[in-house]
């Protein structure tokens, strides 16, 4: 049996926002994951452009949203990942340190949940992770450190 649309018909926007984010961070990491299946094939000199164009765009969009300081960058991403993604994340912190507590993290669960991930691919997500916290870091004269720790990870970004 088929179905058919006898004329075209506007697609009603109904999903709620738990669904919309689920989808973003399932896009994202099946992305992430091909990219990481790809690249690992040519080298680390691919990875490092790869880094630089995504830092690139990260860049561009913090400071259209005025991040000048450490709160103002960690108050930045988690709304941007809590919003998008439906990462759980908590904030602290001053102009001079701030850091996000994930208790959840939209993409990493998308992760677990449609792909299977051995140790190896894991640990080579947190080294990718710990490298973009310290790149955009450095971007805005910062240190950035990233420390894996029950439930998830603890991001912190010094003056």
């Amino acid at each position: 049996m088929t179905s058919a649309i006898a004329q075209k018909t506007p697609v009603q926007i109904k999903w709620p926002i738990e669904k919309v984010q689920e989808g973003a961070a399932r896009a994202l990491a099946n992305h992430l994951r091909a990219a990481q299946t790809v690249l690992a094939k040519y080298g680390p000199e691919v990875w490092d452009e790869y880094d630089r164009l995504v830092l690139k765009d990260k860049l561009e969009y913090y400071k259209s949203v005025g991040v000048k300081t450490p709160i103002e960058l960690v108050k930045a991403m988690a709304e941007f990942e809590s919003n998008v993604f439906g990462s759980k994340i908590q904030i602290v912190g001053d102009d001079k340190k701030a850091s996000l507590t994930y208790d959840s993290c939209g993409i990493y669960n998308a992760m677990q949940k449609f792909g299977t991930l051995t140790p190896e691919q894991e640990e080579k997500i947190g080294s990718y992770f710990e490298r973009c916290v310290s790149n955009l870091a450095k971007e805005f004269g910062f240190k950035g450190e990233v420390k894996f720790e029950e439930p998830c990870a603890i991001v912190t970004f010094t003056k």
